[in-house]
C-alpha cells in the first residue's frame, strides 16, 4: 500500500540525517514513521500515540525497524512522555491538530525534549484551502508564546486542500 501523499510530503520536508533520533508524535499506524527509518543508518525513531490500537499497528508496520534498533513506539500521551535522558534532533507531527488549539504544556515537553537546535516541524492538510492562513497563524502563536521561533513556512498541493507545514526551533 502507497503512503498518502500528506506522508510523503512531510517526511521529504525533515531532511533526515543518517544518524538522526527522531520522534513522531501521533504515528498513527506507523506510515511515516517507516519512511522514515528507511533514511536512517545508525539512528533512532521514536512513534508515540495514545491510542492501543494505533500503536499495535506501528509496531506490526515497523517490525523490521523496531528488530534492527532503528524503531520503537511508545503508547501514552505527549503532555505525559518522558524519556530517560534520550534526547532528540527531530520533533514532528502530521495532522496533530493539537498545536493550532492548545499546546502549551505540550510545547514546553517538546523543548525538554530537543537537543541543542534541535527541530519541530508541524504538518497539516486542513479540509479547506481558505483554512491554511488561519492555521498558520494559530500555531504561530502557540508557537511564540512557548519559546520556539520559526525557521520556515512551507506549502505544497495535497490530492484535495494544500499542505503546511511549520519548521520551528526553540530560542535559546
Amino acid at each position: 500500500m502507497a503512503a498518502p501523499e500528506r506522508i510523503v510530503w512531510a517526511i521529504g520536508h525533515l531532511d533526515i540525517e543518517p544518524g538522526e533520533r527522531l520522534l513522531e508524535i501521533g504515528c498513527g499506524r506507523g506510515v511515516a514513521m517507516a519512511l522514515a527509518a528507511e533514511r536512517l543508518v545508525d539512528g533512532h525513531i521514536v512513534g508515540l500515540d495514545r491510542s492501543e490500537s494505533a500503536i499495535g499497528s506501528a509496531k506490526d508496520r515497523n517490525h523490521a525497524a523496531i528488530a534492527a534498533g532503528k524503531a520503537s513506539v511508545v503508547l501514552g500521551r505527549l503532555a505525559d512522555y518522558a524519556t530517560s535522558g534520550v534526547a532528540f534532533d527531530t520533533v514532528f507531527a502530521i495532522n496533530v491538530n493539537l498545536f493550532w488549539l492548545e499546546a502549551a504544556r505540550e510545547l514546553a515537553v517538546i523543548r525538554s525534549l530537543l537537543v541543542p537546535r534541535g527541530r519541530l516541524l508541524l504538518f497539516f492538510e486542513p479540509p479547506g484551502a481558505d483554512q491554511i492562513s488561519t492555521i498558520e497563524r494559530a500555531v504561530a502563536v502557540r508557537l511564540t508564546r512557548a519559546g520556539y521561533q520559526i525557521d520556515k513556512t512551507v506549502t505544497g498541493q495535497g490530492p484535495r486542500p494544500p499542505l503546511l507545514g511549520i519548521i520551528a526551533r526553540p530560542t535559546a
